[in-house]
């Protein structure tokens, strides 16, 4: 007995050793060939995009790629597999470029030459929690990357995080294909500054003092298509400044009256095969703190002077007040009375005007809202077609999102939106409306048989020349709101623009690599009734099915030990 058990001890004790030494040099000899992943992402978000795979392939000259980090062993533990994960998605990418793709890694904790280069460039090091054994503190660190090609200048992401590594596609891939590109794409946009109130500007002028400027409203739009490297060229639709004949793409911001010639000038472009964005605000809302709590809504007209020219297409933005039972909450600045003193809060309002649009109510087949989770529709309205306009038009229309099924409108009527405007109780509900569309084919000049309309500022213009019709595009939506300075940051209202401007002047590749961000999933709303039966389910179903399952199981063990003793007695009654 005593030798085989020394015999097995001896024989596990070797393979054990074997296996070691096996797997010792698994690790040794393949530990540096790349192996396969398996990308479990719903949103594949690991896996390269064919997209940015053509990208790197088409590279003619090698691309710049540094990373600027503190070393593992100095980094918080949260972080100290940041450098490899980095460097293993870049290697990656060097693989597919074949060698026009160059990266390199550099420490700069300690380079102090190093760290004012970087400081020229923006890049600075910045603190992280870090928590080691039993104790917390901060530490400072680098990580940022930098991405150079030919003598353009640099791109620069300034901080790149654990949690960016889903994107670093995006982050790395998209600045690589716009500095490659032959031609940035030229945009020209119009946005219409805000006026100052007549009232306003007279108090100015009866104290002397000149009216402050009309106000940017688009800046920060104009502002996103540069830094993606779109040239951008503002209009003002005026006689000195009207939209280029070369421009690859027009984005109207359409939330003011527009004179017949300016909306002439849009149908030309129009016309001549000139992509075009155009978001239109059918009507605006002013909100004020009422004297019995609360806050009273006014509602403005702003009709824009381009629907006879949509009409004429096919197309309609209803100018009704249009209200959806999924609704957003934003806070107005209000002043209230506390032991006399007037305190400045911030109060919540939802009302039904201040649309959110899930990203349910998206066309899942469009590269332009496919992979949008939720928009701020403020104050936005239906956009209507008339498909045997359309048709006879030769035009047709794509739906890319809706409303929700639960929306209801009441006849426009400019001043007080009553409570019985805004309250769903007995509404006839429209079902889900078209709130984005896109137009295709050879757009009609809406002023054929007609003389071209003058500008009223300068009547003796020369007459411009004449186009040929080319087959172009439209997406219309039907509401400028969201675009503007304080609401494009709002959601995703700001990746809904720049995939619409991606999609129509032709950087498709830019929209692809875009997608495989990381979505933005909303829980869907839940309405009374299915509050009701989802805690009726909690509180007496669940609790019901796991009595109800121990009573079954406790019948069964019953059984079974009645059925135990019956064969203990019957085995005693043959003996």
């Amino acid at each position: 007995m005593n030798n085989k058990r020394r015999n097995f001890r001896l024989t596990f004790a070797a393979a054990a050793v074997l296996l070691a030494v096996i797997v010792f040099f698994l690790v040794s000899v393949l530990g540096n060939v790349p192996g396969a992943r398996l990308d479990l992402t719903r949103d594949r978000l690991f896996t390269m995009s064919p997209a940015a795979a053509g990208v790197l392939k088409g590279l003619d000259v090698p691309v710049q790629v540094k990373l600027y980090i503190t070393p593992a062993d100095k980094m918080p533990t949260q972080l100290r597999t940041l450098e490899r994960d980095i460097t293993e998605q870049m290697r990656n990418f060097e693989q597919v470029a074949k060698g026009n793709l160059q990266f390199t890694v550099y420490n700069p904790q300690d380079d102090e030459e190093l760290q004012k280069a970087l400081g020229a460039k923006g890049i600075r090091p910045f603190q992280v929690q870090s928590i080691e054994k039993d104790e917390m503190g901060i530490k400072l660190i680098w990580s940022a990357m930098t991405i150079a090609y030919k003598d353009k200048p640099e791109e620069v992401l300034p901080q790149v995080l654990p949690q960016g590594l889903a994107s670093l596609e995006q982050d790395i891939i998209g600045p690589v294909y716009r500095l490659t590109r032959a031609k940035a794409p030229r945009v020209a946009v119009f946005g219409p500054k805000k006026e100052i109130d007549r009232q306003v500007a007279m108090m100015y002028l009866q104290q002397g003092m000149q009216p402050p400027e009309p106000q940017e409203q688009f800046s920060k739009l104009r502002d996103m298509l540069q830094q993606e490297h779109y040239e951008v060229v503002p209009v003002d639709l005026t006689p000195m400044s009207t939209p280029p004949a070369d421009i690859d793409l027009m984005v109207v911001m359409a939330n003011t009256p527009l004179n017949e010639r300016q909306a002439w000038e849009i149908n030309r472009v129009l016309t001549r095969g000139t992509p075009v964005v155009l978001a239109l605000q059918a009507h605006d809302y002013g909100y004020a703190p009422s004297p019995a709590g609360g806050w009273s809504i006014n509602g403005q007209d702003l009709t824009t002077g381009l629907e006879p020219m949509l009409a004429s297409f096919g197309v309609t933005v209803n100018e009704d007040h249009f209200m959806d039972s999924a609704m957003e909450v934003i806070e107005l600045p209000r002043e209230v009375n506390l032991g006399g003193l007037r305190v400045q809060t911030r109060e919540p309002v939802r009302v039904p005007m201040q649309i959110r649009v899930a990203g349910t109510q998206m066309d899942a087949s469009s590269p332009v809202v496919n992979r949008i989770g939720s928009l701020f529709y403020l104050w936005g309205t239906p956009v209507d077609t008339d498909p045997a306009k359309l048709s006879a038009a030769h035009l047709k229309a794509t739906t890319l999102m809706s409303s929700s099924p639960d929306c209801w409108q009441e006849p426009w009527s400019a001043g007080p939106v009553t409570t019985q405007m805004i309250t769903p109780a007995g509404k006839k509900m429209l079902g889900a409306q078209p709130l984005a569309v896109m137009v295709e084919g050879i757009f009609p000049d809406a002023w054929a048989g007609r003389p071209t309309p003058a500008w009223p500022e300068a009547p003796g213009a020369g007459e411009p020349r004449p186009i040929t019709p080319q087959e172009g595009r439209l997406l219309i939506i039907g509401c400028a709101r969201m675009f503007d300075d304080n609401l494009i940051g709002a959601m995703q209202n700001g990746l809904l623009m720049m995939n619409g401007v991606d999609y129509l002047a032709g950087s498709q590749a830019l929209l692809s690599i875009r997608a495989k961000a990381l979505t933005s999933r909303v829980i869907k709303p839940v309405d009374a009734q299915g509050k009701v039966f989802w805690r009726l389910f909690t509180v007496l179903v669940v609790p019901a099915a796991i009595a109800g399952y121990g009573i079954a199981r406790s019948g069964m063990r019953r059984k079974e030990a009645a059925r135990y003793r019956d064969s203990l007695r019957r085995g005693a009654a043959g003996q």
